[in-house]
C-alpha cells in the first residue's frame, strides 16, 4: 500500500534535492561529500537500501593495496601494460587522497607492508623474474622506488610489497558518515530504490523524488537500476577467535591476488577464493559458497598450519562490482545522469578518486 505523508514531511523531507546519490557506500559517501565541499548551499541527500551501507564497504577485508606482483602480470596479459600501470597509479593515488581525506587514525590505518607467498615454484619463478622491471616501471610512474624485494616469509617464497597497509573499513566508513553529517548532507537509511531516470528516483515505497542532478553509485547492484556492464561477485570472508602466537602478522596475498589474509589483532582474517567458482558468485545475493568454504579451511590448516584447536568467530559476504577490463564506469548516462560504479574489488585504493572525478563529470554538466 502506497504510504501517505504528512504535511511536514513532504515540506521537510521529501524536497527534490540538488544532488541525490544512490549508494551509501565509499563511492557515493565520497561523492556527496566532495561535492557539497564544493557546493555548501546545496541540498545533497545519500539513500542506501541497507541499516549500514551493503554491498562491500563495510564487508571488505580491509586491504589498502596497489596489487601483487602476480596479480600485474596476469592483467598485463589482458589488458596491456599501458592500462595495468595506470591502474596502479589510480590506486596509489586513490589511497592517498583517502589518507589524506580522512586522517590515519579514523581508518585506523597501518603501515604494515604486504607479503604475496607462493605455493607454486614455477609461478614465483615467474614473478621474481619481473621484480626488477615491475620496480623499475613503478619508479617511473608514481615516484616510488623499490616497491617490490623477494623475501620469504614462514618457510614460503615472498615478494614483499612495501605500499601495503590495512585499515579498519567499518571505521572508515563510521568517520566518513560523521564528514557527511557534519557538512550537512543528509542520510536515509532503508530507501531501496526501484527505478532511476533523469530527474527522477522512485522507492520502492512509492516515493518519488526529482533531484536535479543523479549519480548511481551502487557498484555490483548497478544492473538494478542502470544498464550497464557490470557484474555483481560476492566474496566470502572469515575471521578467527584469537589464536595464541599467531604468526602472519602484516597482509598477505596468495594466487594472483584471489586469496588474501591478514591478522586483526591476534585473528586471522581470509577470505576470497572467488576464482574457484566464477560462475556461482556472479551474483548480487549475499550468501556462503560451501565448496569455497571448504578450500579456505584446508588453506588454513594446510598453508597457514594454524594450530588445531582455531576456530572461526564470524564469516560473512560481500558484493563487489566488477567490470570486464578492470576499469571503473564513470559517465554521464543521461542529462542528470550520472553512473560511478565497477571497482572491482579496489574500492578502498581507488573510491575516493573515482568520486572525485564524478563529481567533475556532475559539476560540468
Amino acid at each position: 500500500m502506497k504510504r501517505e505523508f504528512s504535511f511536514w514531511e513532504r515540506e521537510e523531507w521529501l524536497k527534490s534535492p540538488d544532488l541525490l546519490v544512490v549508494g551509501a557506500g565509499i563511492v557515493g559517501a565520497s561523492a556527496a561529500l566532495f561535492y557539497k565541499e564544493k557546493n555548501p548551499d546545496h541540498d545533497v541527500i545519500v539513500v542506501d537500501k541497507g541499516f549500514a551501507p551493503e554491498g562491500a564497504s563495510t564487508r571488505n577485508a580491509g586491504f589498502a593495496c596497489v596489487g601483487s606482483v602476480s596479480e600485474h602480470l596476469a592483467d598485463l596479459e589482458i589488458a596491456g601494460e599501458e592500462t595495468v600501470m595506470n591502474r596502479i597509479e589510480r590506486r596509489w593515488n586513490g589511497l592517498k587522497r583517502l589518507k589524506s581525506t580522512m586522517g590515519e587514525e579514523a581508518i585506523g590505518y597501518e603501515s604494515v607492508g604486504g607479503h604475496e607467498i607462493f605455493t607454486d615454484d614455477q609461478l614465483f619463478e615467474q614473478c621474481r623474474n619481473k621484480v626488477n622491471w615491475l620496480n623499475q616501471k613503478l619508479a617511473e610512474k608514481i615516484g616510488e622506488a623499490e616497491v617490490y624485494s623477494v623475501k620469504e616469509f614462514e618457510g614460503y617464497p615472498a615478494i614483499f610489497n612495501r605500499l601495503e597497509g590495512a585499515i579498519n573499513s567499518g571505521l572508515l566508513m563510521r568517520s566518513l558518515h560523521q564528514k557527511l553529517a557534519e557538512a550537512g548532507v543528509r542520510v536515509l537509511w532503508n530507501s531501496k530504490v526501484s527505478s532511476v531516470e533523469p530527474n527522477r528516483v522512485e522507492f520502492e515505497e512509492g516515493v518519488v523524488l526529482t533531484p536535479k542532478k543523479i549519480l548511481s553509485a551502487v557498484n555490483g547492484f548497478t544492473s538494478n537500476i542502470i544498464d550497464k556492464p557490470i557484474q555483481p561477485a560476492r566474496g566470502f570472508v572469515i575471521v578467527t577467535e584469537p589464536i595464541e602466537d599467531f604468526k602472519w602478522r602484516g597482509t598477505f596475498h596468495h594466487d594472483r591476488g584471489y586469496v588474501y589474509f591478514r591478522n586483526v589483532g591476534d585473528r586471522l582474517l581470509l577470505g576470497g577464493a572467488r576464482n574457484l567458482a566464477k560462475e556461482e558468485e556472479t551474483t548480487d545475493q549475499f550468501g556462503v559458497n560451501p565448496k569455497i568454504k571448504e578450500y579456505l579451511y584446508g588453506f588454513a590448516n594446510d598453508v597457514l598450519k594454524l594450530p588445531s584447536n582455531w576456530k572461526v568467530d564470524i564469516e560473512w559476504s560481500g558484493i563487489m562490482g566488477m567490470t570486464e577490463n578492470k576499469e571503473p564506469i564513470l559517465e554521464q548516462v543521461e542529462s542528470g545522469l550520472f553512473v560511478a560504479a565497477g571497482l572491482s574489488g579496489m574500492g578502498i585504493a581507488v573510491g575516493m578518486e573515482v568520486a572525485s572525478q564524478a563529481v567533475n563529470l556532475i559539476e560540468n554538466d
